[in-house]
């Protein structure tokens, strides 16, 4: 089974499971002069309304690495300092329930997702799928100030069809603007992002993964590579046609020469994700032997990002990504330690213990994953409830107590909230979950 199915079904709890303890809030402003807005879209629009500035947006979620990487190190970046004065700046949570009207309004299903927007109507001026270095962020920051200023564009038009759930359509605009963008404009490798994850959205893998092999020559930026080809592998991983080996083994080359650029050329979190799929890559091709070599590269250069963190935050973002490389390697005892430390640190965030919970079970420790378990409950709120239930019925059914996971998911279903897009995505889990338990044959221990 590919690391998506067998190695994410294991830890759905840890790759869905907020952390809204966390301390990742903005209180004081860093040296580059830039204050967020934390979690209220509304006074952020009223001051980009008294200050005719775009608002520019971070929607992040605190389980998502890159999403906590990104806050951590490109965002008080010195190199934004520029910019400070010229956006309102809003960070929503997506795992924060106030939240609600702005996700229903801007549907977010890749994080981060960056928006800038005009602050009258609150109308989408840009939109930025996935991590970016400062660089980058620079980049599509003078680009987003330009069309603020000269009115909407083409681009913009293609996102509201993308946040529309119009991917269709959406499709057809991206690349209506990517024939009018000049080969070296920067604004090709975001583009051509929403386009692939448009193309992802209507079931066109192939046509994703034939969109990123064309489009790799044009960007002449390591970084900018990189983006498209964590999305463009991700289309390719479920293909098996000629056509789609041939090029699923182009693109995992062109990771692999992304990977062995210097030491600078890509953010933490980009070169981790590029690591990420190309151990997917190997899975899926049955290369188990390659597969675990790379988790292990993976592993080491986890470990010496850890090393050079510069806080607790810096490390604890390298959690996700630590414990998969450890999954995938099979040694879930190597990345216990790091998670321990973690909460530690964050003593009131349920992240560290969902993780460890997880890699206790991978461990055949029990009991002690259990016990994680009920601390990650006991801490965590929201909506990210629901997938520390899952991973707390998986150990109940692990330990052979079958009747009590189906007895927690059953109740948990009972007390969801209010029908909403949120809601149901929360129901189809426990219900996928569910059914899963009931039709588990294996003898219980």
């Amino acid at each position: 089974m590919p690391l998506k199915t067998a190695v994410g079904a294991l830890l759905l709890l840890l790759s869905a499971c907020a952390t809204p303890g966390i301390s990742t809030q903005r209180g004081t402003a860093p040296a580059n002069g830039i204050s967020f807005i934390e979690n209220d879209w509304k006074k952020a629009l009223q001051a980009g309304q008294e200050r005719t500035l775009p608002v520019f947006v971070d929607v992040w979620a605190p389980w998502c690495q890159s999403c906590r990487s990104m806050r951590a190190t490109v965002m008080p970046s010195p190199e934004l300092k520029p910019v400070a004065d010229r956006f309102i700046w809003l960070a929503i949570n997506t795992e924060v329930d106030t939240n609600a009207a702005f996700l229903e309004r801007y549907p977010i299903d890749t994080w981060p997702t960056l928006f800038v927007l005009e602050p009258e109507q609150g109308g989408v001026v840009s939109r930025s799928l996935g991590a970016v270095s400062a660089q980058q962020l620079l980049r599509y920051l003078d680009h987003s100030e330009q069309a603020f200023h000269q009115g909407r564009e083409d681009l913009a038009r293609a996102d509201a069809l993308a946040l529309a759930g119009r991917h269709e359509d959406a499709a057809l605009a991206y690349q209506r603007v990517l024939e009018k963008l000049p080969p070296h404009d920067a604004r090709r490798a975001g583009t051509t992002v929403s386009l692939l994850k448009s193309l992802a959205a209507t079931g066109r893998a192939i046509d994703c993964v034939r969109q990123t092999a064309k489009e790799l020559p044009a960007l002449s930026r390591v970084e900018d590579r990189s983006r498209l080809l964590y999305v463009g592998l991700g289309c390719a991983l479920d293909i098996e046609t000629e056509e789609a080996l041939t090029l699923r083994s182009a693109l995992e080359q062109e990771a692999l020469r992304a990977l062995d650029t210097p030491e600078g050329t890509l953010t933490s979190p980009q070169r981790s994700s590029l690591y990420e799929v190309v151990c997917e890559v190997r899975e899926v091709t049955g290369d188990e032997p390659g597969m675990k070599k790379m988790a292990q590269t993976w592993w080491r250069f986890l470990e010496a990002e850890a090393a050079r963190a510069r806080n607790a935050e810096e490390r604890a973002a390298l959690d996700a990504h630590r414990e998969m490389a450890a999954a995938l390697m099979d040694r879930p005892e190597v990345a216990i330690p790091a998670l321990e430390r973690s909460e530690r640190e964050f003593p009131e965030d349920p992240g560290p213990p969902s993780r460890l919970a997880s890699l206790y079970l991978m461990a055949g420790q029990k009991d002690l994953a259990l016990a994680a378990s009920e601390r990650a409950l006991s801490r965590v709120k929201g909506p990210s409830r629901t997938q520390v239930l899952v991973g707390h019925a998986r150990i109940l059914r692990a330990r052979g107590e079958r009747a009590q996971a189906e007895q927690l998911l059953t109740q948990a279903l009972r007390e969801l909230g209010p029908d909403s897009t949120r809601s149901q995505r929360h129901r189809r889990i426990l219900e996928f979950t569910l059914t899963q338990l009931r039709e588990d044959n294996t003898p219980t221990p």
